[in-house]
C-alpha cells in the first residue's frame, strides 16, 4: 500500500464522517428555529388579513386595534421568552444528547471500516495472491509439454518414461501412455512398469486384458512370482481367458493378504467364487472357499446368493448398442439405498444367468446376509453412469426371503423417466 491510497482513503473517511454526525448537532437547534419561525410567519398573516378588512371597510378603526392588540398577545403566548439561564439549560441538553451519538459514530465508524477492510480488502487480496501464483505455477499439461521436449532430444532413462506414461494415463492419453511404457520397457524390463502397460491396454480395451496385456502380466509374473500385484494381475487375467484353475490358484495365493484388507478378501473372493460356480457348472469338483482362502478371516455365508436370470425385450434392445453397460444389483425393500451386491456386465452379455451373493457387499455388515426381503435390479445406461438417468432402460423384481429363493428372472422393458 502506498502513502497516496492511505490518503485518499483517510480523507474520503472524514468526509463521509462530517456528513454523518453534522446533522445530528444540528437537528434540534434547528427545530426550535423552525417552531418560532413559523409563529412569527403565522402573526404577519393574520395582520395582514386584519389590514384588508379594515380597508375594505369590514371593521372600523376600533375594532382594528382591539384585534391587533388581541393578535400581538397570542404571539407572545406562544413564544415563551427563555432567560439566559433556561437558555443555556434548554441548549446544553441538546449537547448532552446528539453530540455523544455522534462521537460515538465518529470513532465506531472508522474502526469498523479498518476491520472490514482487514478482514475482505486483504483476504481478497492474498486470494489474488494466491491465484497469480497458481498461474505462474506450471500445469500438468504443461510439465508433460516440457518433458516431451526433453525426452525428443535425449534418450531418457527408465524413470523419465514412467513418468510420461503415468502423466498420459493420468489425463486419459492411454494411447500415448501406452506408447511411453513401450519406450520405457526397451530400457529395461521391471515387473511393476510392465504391469502399468497391461494395465493401460486394458483400459483402452473397455478394462479388458487382451493377449498383448497378458503376456506383459505373465512375464512379469515369471520375473516376481510372489509378488502381490503380480498375483493379482495374474488371477484376473486368467479369470477373464477362462482359465479358472490358474486364475484361483494365483489368487488363493493372497489368502494371508487379504486378512489385512477386508476389501482384498471381498475381490479375491468375488473372482474366486465365480470361478468356482463356472468349474462346477462345467462338472468339475472344486474346493470350497474356506479351503481356498483358509487364512482369510473375513467370514462368507455361501448359501445367501441369488443367482438372476436376466433378459431383454427387442424394442429396449434396439435402443443401445451392444457395448453399453448393465448394471444388476439388489438393495433392501425397506432400508439403506445402497446396493447390498452389485455386478456390472453389457448389453452383448444379454440374455444371461448371473450371481450375486455377500462377497459383493460395499460395506461390511451391509450384504445380502443382513436383509430378508430385497428388490433386484437390471438397468442398462446409454451413459455407463451407477445412477440411474433419464433414458434408462430397466427391469426389477422383489425378492420376499433370500435365503430361501434361488433363482429370479428380470427382463428390461421399462423405461426411466
Amino acid at each position: 500500500m502506498n502513502v497516496s491510497f492511505w490518503g485518499a482513503m483517510l480523507t474520503l473517511l472524514l468526509i463521509a464522517i462530517v456528513l454523518v454526525i453534522f446533522p445530528l448537532i444540528k437537528i434540534r437547534q434547528g427545530r426550535s428555529v423552525i417552531y418560532k419561525t413559523s409563529n412569527i410567519q403565522l402573526h404577519e398573516e393574520k395582520i395582514n388579513e386584519l389590514n384588508i378588512d379594515l380597508q375594505e371597510g369590514r371593521i372600523d378603526q376600533a375594532a382594528y386595534k382591539i384585534a391587533r392588540q388581541e393578535l400581538d398577545r397570542e404571539l407572545l403566548e406562544d413564544t415563551p421568552v427563555e432567560s439566559k439561564q433556561a437558555a443555556a439549560h434548554h441548549y446544553k441538553a441538546e449537547a448532552k444528547k446528539h453530540p455523544a451519538l455522534a462521537l460515538a459514530i465518529a470513532v465506531f465508524l472508522p474502526t469498523l471500516s479498518m476491520l472490514v477492510y482487514t478482514q475482505l480488502g486483504m483476504h481478497a487480496s492474498s486470494q489474488q495472491e494466491m491465484a497469480a501464483t497458481e498461474e505462474k505455477q506450471p500445469s500438468i499439461d504443461d510439465m508433460v509439454a516440457r518433458l516431451e521436449q526433453y525426452l525428443e532430444s535425449n534418450k531418457g532413462e527408465l524413470k523419465d518414461w514412467v513418468m510420461l506414461a503415468r502423466s498420459y494415463k493420468y489425463l486419459g492419453r492411454y494411447g500415448e501412455a501406452a506408447n511411453a511404457y513401450i519406450a520405457a520397457n526397451a530400457i529395461e524390463l521391471n515387473p511393476q512398469v510392465m504391469l502399468e502397460h497391461a494395465e493401460v491396454l486394458a483400459l483402452i480395451n473397455d478394462k479388458k486384458i487382451n493377449d498383448e496385456a497378458r503376456d506383459l502380466i505373465m512375464k512379469a509374473l515369471a520375473m516376481e512370482p510372489d509378488n502381490l500385484n503380480t498375483l493379482w494381475f495374474a488371477g484376473v487375467a486368467e479369470f477373464q481367458f477362462g482359465n479358472y484353475h490358474q486364475s484361483i490358484e494365483h489368487l488363493s495365493r493372497l489368502s494371508e493378504a487379504a486378512t489385512q484388507d477386508p476389501k482384498v478378501d471381498n475381490s479375491i473372493r468375488y473372482y474366486i467364487a465365480h470361478a468356482r460356480e463356472q468349474l462346477i457348472a462345467a462338472g468339475e469338483e472344486v474346493a470350497s472357499m474356506e479351503e481356498l482362502l483358509p487364512k482369510s478371516q473375513v467370514a462368507v455365508a455361501e448359501h445367501m446368493r441369488l443367482q438372476i436370470k436376466i433378459d431383454i425385450t427387442d424394442e429396449a434392445r434396439q435402443k443401445f448398442v451392444s457395448n453399453d453397460v448393465v448394471f444388476v444389483y439388489a438393495k433392501a425393500l425397506q432400508g439403506p439405498k445402497m446396493p447390498l451386491a452389485a455386478q456390472r456386465i453389457t448389453l452383448a452379455d444379454l440374455p444371461a444367468t448371473i450371481v450375486l451373493d455377500d462377497t459383493m457387499g460395499m460395506v461390511e455388515g451391509m450384504n445380502l446376509s443382513a436383509f430378508d426381503q430385497v428388490v433386484v435390479s437390471a438397468r442398462i445406461s446409454k451413459a455407463g453412469t451407477a445412477i440411474a438417468q433419464s433414458g434408462d432402460y430397466i427391469g426389477q423384481a422383489t425378492v420376499e426371503d433370500v435365503s430361501a429363493t434361488e433363482g429370479v428372472s428380470i427382463t428390461i422393458d421399462s423405461l426411466v423417466p
